[in-house]
């Protein structure tokens, strides 16, 4: 049975990365990371001692991803750590804390190898990569996100990713989104002839945050829909009215866009 709680706590830069994972990957990346959040310290000690591997039971994971009722689980785990192997993820205007320096853009992955041995079929093991073990390991710029509660019960990336995000500017009451910024935060190609136009992103817009009002803490969310803001293609988000807050900063607002038009699709 699952616990009522199960918290990650998720460095802002990664919260507010741009990631191509399908549904399933992203719930297996948020148990890896609990899992490795939670034990942090033993697994600190492993590193020492020159044990890159962590041993995870598929049965484990498939509770903490809310898998139960699927009996082919251990499958649809394997695809989700492949894709977690091979897909990149994307962190934007962040400081490394190996090194101290500032990153405009960096791609990396999250995890190097995986494997099952033989003898022991109910576990794989995973090893992290050396920069996701660093960020998971640290105690700033976090959001902190309900798995159970509510990352689990969205039916599409596009509303687990749009919740993360929105959650790591909780303090603000309202955001501004360009079409082209949405985009590159969903995973969107520029080719893509569904979500080719604003009307179109717009639609997908509207389902995420009716979606994330009725299954998760974020009940105020609102769209603005004013023509000027339409003219411009910028989607203004109302987060929390009771924000001290109005907004990001313009310079915040800029980098994040800035870094993220890097990006080639």
């Amino acid at each position: 049975m699952q616990k009522s709680n199960i918290t990650i706590f998720k460095r802002n830069e990664v919260a507010r990365g741009t990631d191509m994972y399908s549904l399933n990957a992203k719930k297996c990346f948020n148990a890896i990371y609990y899992i490795y959040q939670k034990n942090r310290d033993m697994f600190a000690q492993y590193e020492d001692n020159n044990i890159s591997y962590m041993s995870l039971k598929f049965s484990t994971l498939r509770d903490i991803m809310g898998l139960q009722k699927d009996n082919n689980y251990v499958e649809v785990i394997k695809d989700a750590i492949r894709e977690l192997q091979t897909t990149l993820i994307e962190l934007n205007n962040w400081v490394n804390p190996a090194n101290g320096k500032k990153y405009a853009w960096y791609s990396t992955k999250f995890l190097n190898d995986a494997n099952v041995e033989h003898d022991n079929i109910v576990t794989v093991q995973l090893e992290i990569s050396t920069l996701f073990k660093q960020l998971m390991r640290a105690h700033i710029n976090f959001t902190p996100l309900d798995l159970v509660q509510y990352m689990n019960k969205f039916r599409t990336k596009y509303a687990m990713k749009l919740y993360e995000y929105l959650k790591s500017f909780g303090n603000y009451r309202y955001l501004d989104i360009s079409q082209s910024h949405l985009m590159r935060l969903f995973g969107i190609d520029e080719d893509n002839k569904t979500y080719k136009y604003y009307a179109q992103i717009r639609r997908l817009l509207v389902r995420q945050i009716k979606e994330l009002i009725a299954k998760s803490d974020l009940k105020e969310l609102k769209l603005d829909d004013s023509k000027e803001l339409r003219k411009e293609k910028i989607f203004r988000i109302y987060i929390n009215p009771k924000a001290k807050k109005k907004t990001a900063s313009k310079e915040e607002t800029n980098q994040i866009l800035q870094s993220l038009a890097i990006k080639k699709f």
